[in-house]
């Protein structure tokens, strides 16, 4: 019978090589610091399914001082203090092996090593095998033909299996002579004085020759050098201090009942799958044996009409449309409603189910998920009666913003500790429908914690049928102007395509980055400026901004790449997005996606059309009103800047704003001195940059000045801005003591690495906690302001439309006859959507298309 197999751990050993080893930036959603308690868990659990030990227990370094520092009181004196972030880890870490039933010791003045080496020759003459996992080579002396050392090297992966052949091979010497070595030659890490002048080499050498320590301080005279023979007379004393510190205590006061440490079956462990939740390890859950089953639901099919019109059900309802095809082009193929005592699976036909919705959801409060493409098909089939009261995606998006796209399942794992049967089809959409109440009563829970749910119930669910209108909606586009546009560029493109190989003396792909540094550094002779990581030439377009100046083809490649980029992104694909029926486009709009909170499309991207060149002006040409309208744009002025005026309190700034002044003159003036158009330009550069937290080699870089230069504007502007100084001190502030930065409508954004040791990644948080309050608020105001305007619309009963918001800008399709009525009225709504300290200023534009528009 083999014997049974005991595994000792280092606790602080391993916690501290797991803090190292990850980033401090893995955190919980309330901003807890969870990197070393993560990297230990996972360590340990790793370690149990790999190496399923019999037995197994986790000794931890008392608090304070031990007998060691009593005999030396300069013992450890060299090691620093325990990093603030894993100070607190300590205690969780604690949790996680109670939690796992996983004996735990730790004893007032001794250390882990001394609880495990007692721990260990114990089990030794138990006729256990022992393995103490550790970081610490302190644990190697105590390597014999039944205790075997894993060694943690690195990190919690790289590990190193000692024994006694292992080790003789390594040091050249036997594991019980370690402690000489180190009485002899010290040991740095535990401030271990050892004797002086004598290192690796000699200590291994000396205890070659001799034994052990005593034995070396017996033959000095036999020992080679004047100066080491000295070393050793006058510091033996020292060479024996330093060994009874090197030598870990095998006989500590412990009871040790090995029957207890018997390993605990993980998946019967409640209290540790609780704590995983708590702590947010989801990835680790399955070492538990993976998350708790949501159990299956009986739903009642109804396949009647007269049993459908029988149904009793009450005001609030959890439903979802079983939706099929494209979006625009959707069939109901049936519905599935839940309340808290019955689901229902309601299969009739699409007309008679149609009928139903209308008539059964004017009075209902609706639980849904993925509520907007559900919303558009009901708006789509002139059902208008409905009131969305929770969708758990919002729900979740707002809670954790900056989280990947979170899907359903994974909503309901992270905040119900549950996992999806193994079901499809119908049966699985009745256990999320049905599961929507429970997620409702944790969640709303969680927002009202997170003063998040005035957000989420006045902003964010309102919004969802906004969007959807919107997406039906959709926006007519001139096929005519399209192929122009097509065409315009096609011929530019061929004939920049021709002059720059004409200037270049040969045909070549100036696609291709390699072909074009050959022409451009080989064959022209220009400088060099940069190589990639691969040894070729840098073609980039900071490359190309230098080399401006050195050759008329350079202006040329830059032209190209700007026109091909603009075709290839938007002009070619745009005419796969035009809905045949509608002659329309008809965006998909995200509202979980930006970490601002700022709307975001695809399908296409409406976001990103370039305006700033006349090329990308002219893709918002092909954008158009139908006959009998007018495209009405409605665009917040200088928003974010308001908004930094505001949060700010900047008495200069707001009195800027107060006074209607054009705040970039205003910069200039206070700046330079002068407002000219260049130094208007600059000023406006820095108004900008400062809000999104830009450093002076920012600015330096996109003025095309020095950075000496830079930071002077930036300084001179803190000078004349003082309370923007303020504001941006106390946003990092605040953002390094509890791990967000919020809106001024509460909206949270979390900022785990606003304290990370990564210099790049700290310095992109405190950009985040700038930037963040005013971007995000400004997209918060816009949010409002859509609501204000559909509600003004309709209560005014006008047939204009809003078709799309891209950034701070609302696009209406109004008819001629109420262009005025509405021109007047979005303006009104927008600059009254919130009061702030400084106006809000709309500036609205009327034209046939979205880019020939003139101020109205």
């Amino acid at each position: 019978m083999s014997k049974q197999r005991l595994y000792l751990l280092d606790g602080n050993s391993l916690v501290y090589r797991a803090f190292y080893a990850l980033p401090d930036t893995l955190t919980t959603s309330d901003g807890t610091v969870t990197n070393a308690v993560f990297g230990f868990t996972k360590m340990l659990l790793s370690l149990i399914d790999n190496q399923a030990p019999d037995l197994i227990g986790i000794a931890f370094d008392a608090q304070g001082a031990t007998f060691r520092h009593e005999e030396y009181e300069e013992y450890k004196a060299n090691r620093k203090e325990t990093p603030d972030k894993l100070k607190h880890q300590f205690d969780l870490v604690k949790e996680v092996v109670d939690a796992l039933e996983i004996p735990r010791f730790e004893v007032e003045s001794l250390e882990a090593d001394d609880l495990i080496g007692t721990l260990a020759i114990e089990a030794e003459k138990e006729d256990y095998k022992v393995t103490i996992v550790t970081g610490d080579r302190d644990a190697l002396q105590l390597i014999s033909d039944n205790i075997e050392i894993m060694y943690t090297k690195r990190g919690i992966s790289n590990i190193i299996r000692y024994d006694v052949d292992k080790f003789r091979e390594d040091y050249e010497l036997d594991p019980e002579q370690l402690v000489d070595k180190k009485a002899l030659m010290g040991d740095k890490s535990d401030n271990i004085p050892g004797v002086d002048g004598i290192g690796d080499k000699t200590s291994t050498k000396l205890l070659k020759e001799f034994g052990g320590l005593e034995e070396v301080l017996d033959n000095i005279d036999q020992v080679g050098g004047k100066k080491r023979k000295q070393m050793l007379r006058e510091q033996g004393a020292r060479a024996k201090l330093s060994k009874r510190l090197a030598t870990i205590k095998v006989d500590c006061p412990l009871e040790i009942n090995f029957d207890k440490l018997v390993l605990a079956d993980l998946e019967d462990i409640d209290q540790a799958y609780d704590l995983f939740n708590r702590l947010e390890f989801t990835s680790l859950i399955s070492y538990l044996g993976g998350h708790k089953g949501l159990e299956k639901v009986d739903y009642q099919e109804v396949n009647e009409l007269e049993e459908l019109q029988s149904l009793k059900l009450p005001s609030t309802i959890a439903i979802k449309l079983n939706l099929n095809g494209p979006r625009l082009k959707q069939t109901l193929e049936g519905i599935i409603i839940a309340t808290l005592e019955q689901v229902y699976y309601i299969n009739l036909a699409e007309k008679e189910l149609i009928t139903y919705l209308e008539d059964t959801l004017v009075d209902k409060k609706l639980l849904m998920y993925q509520a907007k493409g559900q919303l558009r098909y009901l708006l789509q089939q002139g059902i208008e009666e409905f009131n969305l009261s929770f969708d758990p995606l919002l729900a979740a998006y707002l809670l954790q913003p900056s989280e990947d796209a979170i899907d359903l399942a994974g909503i309901i794992e992270k905040y119900l500790q549950q996992a999806e049967p193994e079901v499809t089809g119908i049966k699985l959409l009745a256990v999320r429908t049905n599961i929507l109440f429970k997620l409702q009563i944790k969640l709303e829970e969680e927002l009202k914690e997170n003063d998040l749910l005035e957000l989420f119930q006045d902003m964010e669910l309102p919004l969802v049928r906004i969007l959807a209108q919107l997406e039906l909606n959709g926006i007519k586009v001139s096929q005519e102007q399209l192929e122009n546009l097509f065409t315009e560029l096609s011929t530019k493109i061929s004939k920049l395509k021709k002059e720059i190989c004409n200037l270049a003396g040969e045909e070549f792909n100036i696609n291709s980055p390699q072909q074009l540094g050959t022409i451009l550094f080989d064959k022209l002779d220009l400088p060099v400026i940069k190589k990639t990581s691969t040894g070729n030439y840098s073609t980039s377009a900071k490359v190309l901004e230098k080399l401006e100046g050195n050759h008329e083809i350079i202006p040329l490649i830059s032209e190209y790449r700007s026109l091909t980029k603009l075709k290839s992104t938007y002009v070619d694909p745009l005419e796969s997005y035009i809905n045949e029926k509608t002659g329309r486009i008809h965006t998909n709009f995200k509202q979980q996606v930006t970490a601002t909170g700022r709307l975001s499309s695809r399908e296409p991207n409406l976001q990103n059309i370039p305006i700033r060149t006349e090329e990308g002006r002219k893709i918002r040409q092909v954008f158009v009103a139908q006959e009998g309208y007018k495209l009405v744009a409605a665009d917040y002025s200088q928003v974010e800047l308001r908004v930094l005026a505001h949060i700010s309190q900047d008495e200069r700034l707001k009195k800027a704003y107060q006074q209607g002044l054009d705040i970039h003159t205003q910069t200039a003036k206070e700046l330079f001195g002068i407002s000219t158009k260049q130094t208007r330009r600059k000023a406006k550069a820095v108004n900008f940059g400062i809000a999104y937290g830009i450093s002076d080699w920012g600015l330096a870089d996109r003025l095309k000045i020095n950075k000496r230069e830079a930071k002077e504007y930036i300084d001179l502007y803190f000078s004349r801005y003082p309370k923007v100084k303020e504001y941006i001190d106390d946003k990092i502030r605040q953002a390094k003591k509890q791990g967000y930065v919020t809106t001024i409508f509460d909206r949270k954004r979390y900022l785990p690495e606003i304290n990370s040791r990564n210099y790049h990644k700290r310095q992109f948080a405190e950009r985040t906690a700038i930037n963040t309050p005013i971007q995000g608020s400004a997209a918060d105001i816009m949010k409002l302001a859509m609501l204000d305007v559909a509600k003004a619309l309709e209560k005014e009963e006008l047939a204009s439309d809003i078709l799309l918001q891209v950034h701070d800008e609302l696009v209406l399709e109004v008819p001629k006859d109420e262009v005025k009525k509405v021109a007047k009225l979005v303006k009104k709504r927008m600059e009254d959507t919130v009061n702030l300290d400084v106006p809000l200023e709309v500036d609205v534009k009327v034209g046939d298309n979205w880019n020939e528009m003139e101020e109205y």
